[in-house]
């Protein structure tokens, strides 16, 4: 029974992933946007694109890795009927992963940004928000990761939002 047990924990750790081989990662992500009613907009799609720069660290408080996230929800109707505006958010987040041995790896995020909007009809204004989210990364192969994230953006007065995304990473470089 030992040497099953040993097996079963030897073939996890030669399956792992490891967040630190590569240096850069890009990914695409889609998903959906929920808008509090202070944010005075209807719920919408969500395109995004990211940016993460990859730090091979030992501790579990250190920052296992930097992100520039964009986000984009186009046509966005207001809830009042005065039409519609596009969201862009550009934001910068710091990322942890969980220290395991395993394909699926979830990870936390905490970051800050700013928002613009084409056509302010709601009340909200183009300013900064902060973020706090997470989510799991599944290492299919060494450089192609899936990733699901959900993030809750604070904008304050302009209200809050709620991303959630699913994607595909590439990572590259060492």
């Amino acid at each position: 029974m030992k040497k099953i047990i040993f097996s079963m924990f030897a073939v996890a750790y030669l399956q792992a992933a490891d967040h630190a081989l590569y240096t850069h990662s890009v990914e695409t992500v889609g998903g959906f946007v929920l808008n509090s009613s202070g944010s005075h907009l209807d719920d919408n799609w969500n395109l995004g694109f990211r940016y993460q720069y990859n730090r091979d660290t030992y501790s579990p408080w250190d920052i296992d890795a930097i992100q520039f996230a964009i986000d984009y929800s186009g046509n966005t109707d207001y809830v009042n009927g005065a039409g519609h505006t596009n969201v862009a958010r550009f934001g910068g987040n710091l990322l942890w992963y969980a220290d395991n041995e395993s394909d699926l790896t979830p990870f936390v995020l905490l970051g800050a940004g700013v928002q613009f909007f084409n056509n302010e009809q709601g009340g909200e204004d183009d300013g900064m928000f902060a973020t706090l989210g997470g989510g799991i990364e599944y290492q299919m192969r060494g450089d192609f990761s899936l990733v699901a994230e959900g993030k809750w953006d604070y904008a304050g007065d302009d209200g809050d939002y709620i991303l959630g995304n699913f994607g595909i990473k590439y990572s590259f470089g060492n």
